[in-house]
């Protein structure tokens, strides 16, 4: 019997039964896809992204998406609709009033704007929701607030405007920097003490400054995998890797930081 799938199907679910015909005829469809053939990559997003957020990342339409898949034997389940315009991932009531944050000067300034937008979160009173408007949609956020009680809905008024809408719908404690990363505020005196209990031949350095998303995550894993025990990574960064550091807890790893010249940071990881 073939698998169905949906618009929501994971890609670990899509890649499932066979995993390289399934890769292939992706990178031939569109060659953005041919990131999945990094392992390091497709561990760490097949488990979240679905076959729609796939479709948004790769910029290419859903409903070609299905129709190339389908050739490999799966069938199309339901709730495969088009991506595109408006969206909404919930029938829940939304909020009655929206506070509206613009991050594209921000991202501009090449500056991460994740503090700003949970600072405007944890703002919120009542039945207030938030207004994000951005460039592209945060594909990675919708997934954390998603986790912290929050629903979302997107608008995409033109091609350079996105428009993301969350509201509350189950309630929490702030959604902190903390939350997020439970050392991302680890003091210079920790980090300095911590750095003291490693030899230079415990030590190994490497500079992710120069390279472009993904990269900085992907070397840095790929680093790990070959460090030996006893052993840190130093890593020259230019900023806090916010999406790195769960994965991180995930393999065990502790992580601190340290504010260096000219806005980038050092980054120590090693197990405890």
């Amino acid at each position: 019997m073939a698998k169905e799938i949906t618009s929501k199907t994971t890609i670990k679910e899509l890649l499932a039964d066979d995993r390289d015909s399934v890769i292939d005829a992706l990178v031939k469809f569109n060659s953005n896809f041919s990131k999945l053939r990094n392992p390091i990559l497709r561990n760490l997003m097949s488990r979240r992204v679905t076959i729609a957020d796939a479709c948004k990342i790769a910029g290419c339409r859903l409903q070609d998406f299905m129709e190339n898949i389908c050739a490999l034997g799966f069938t199309i389940g339901t709730e495969t609709g088009e991506i595109g315009g408006e969206t909404e991932t919930t029938t829940s009531k939304k909020a009655s009033n929206f506070v509206a944050l613009d991050v594209r000067p921000i991202l501009a300034e090449n500056r991460d704007p994740l503090k700003t937008i949970l600072n405007a979160i944890n703002n919120l009173r009542g039945e207030e929701g938030l207004k994000l408007i951005n460039t592209f949609e945060p594909v990675p956020l919708i997934h954390l607030l998603s986790e912290k009680g929050f629903t979302h809905f997107v608008v995409k008024p033109d091609a350079n405007t996105v428009v993301t809408y969350f509201n509350r719908i189950i309630p929490g404690p702030e959604v902190t920097i903390d939350s997020v990363d439970r050392e991302y505020a680890s003091s210079l005196e920790s980090f300095d003490n911590t750095l003291k209990k490693f030899g230079e031949d415990q030590l190994r350095y490497i500079d992710v400054r120069g390279l472009e998303m993904p990269g900085p995550m992907v070397t840095i894993l790929q680093n790990l995998q070959s460090l030996k025990d006893n052993t840190a990574l130093f890593v020259h960064h230019k900023r806090r890797p916010v999406f790195l550091m769960p994965e991180l807890e995930k393999r065990g790893y502790k992580y601190l930081f340290k504010d260096a010249s000219g806005g980038d940071v050092d980054m120590l990881i090693f197990k405890p």
